[in-house]
C-alpha cells in the first residue's frame, strides 16, 4: 500500500540538491536577486524546510561560495602545487578548465558584487588572499608573477561571464582575445 508520498531524502542529499540549485540561482541573479523560493521549487522542497538545511539566505549564499572555492582549490590550486614543473602553467590549465563552467565564473563575480555585506566581503577577501599567496609561494613565482596571474585570471573570469569561450568558433575577435596574453 502506497501513501502517495515521495521517498525521504537524507539531509546530506537534500543539502547537495539545494547547493546545486542555489549555484544556478545565485550565479545568474546574485545574492539579493536570487530567490530561496525558486531554489526550493527547483528541488521540489517546501520553502520553509529549506531553512532547516540552511538557516538564512546569506548562509546559503556563503555555502555556495565556499563550495565553489573548494572546487577551484582542487581543479586549479592543488593541480599547480602538485605539478613537477611549470606549476603556474598547471594552475592556468586548471583555471581554463574551470572557465567551462560559466556558473562557477558567475558566482565568483556575484561574490565580489555582494561585498557590501561585511561577512561576504571578509569571505571574498580571504579567498582572494589565499589564491594570491598560494600562487606567490610557488617556486620562481613571487609577488609580481602572482599578480599578473591573478589579473589574467580575473580578465578570463569576465570573458567567461560573457560566454566568450562559447563564441570563439564564430568570432575572430573572440578567438584573438582568448589566445592573447599567453
Amino acid at each position: 500500500m502506497t501513501t502517495g508520498r515521495r521517498p525521504r531524502v537524507s539531509i546530506e542529499r537534500r543539502r547537495e540538491q539545494v547547493l546545486a540549485a542555489a549555484l544556478t540561482e545565485f550565479s545568474h541573479k546574485g545574492f539579493h536577486g536570487g530567490s530561496t523560493v525558486a531554489i526550493a521549487k527547483d528541488v521540489k522542497f517546501p520553502h520553509p524546510n529549506l531553512f532547516r538545511v540552511f538557516s538564512t539566505k546569506k548562509g546559503l549564499f556563503i555555502a555556495v561560495l565556499e563550495r565553489t572555492f573548494a572546487t577551484i582549490e582542487q581543479e586549479m590550486l592543488v593541480r599547480g602545487e602538485e605539478a613537477d614543473n611549470d606549476q603556474l602553467w598547471a594552475m592556468a590549465d586548471g583555471w581554463g578548465a574551470l572557465m567551462e563552467s560559466r556558473e562557477v565564473m558567475l558566482i565568483l563575480l556575484q561574490g565580489y558584487a555582494a561585498c557590501e555585506d561585511p561577512d561576504i566581503r571578509d569571505l571574498m577577501h580571504g579567498w582572494t588572499q589565499d589564491v594570491f599567496e598560494r600562487a606567490e609561494a610557488l617556486p620562481g613565482v613571487g609577488s609580481d608573477l602572482a599578480h599578473d596571474f591573478f589579473a589574467a585570471g580575473m580578465l578570463y573570469l569576465v570573458a567567461a561571464s560573457m560566454n566568450l569561450p562559447g563564441r570563439a568558433g564564430g568570432d575572430p575577435w573572440v578567438e584573438r582575445f582568448l589566445a592573447s596574453g599567453s
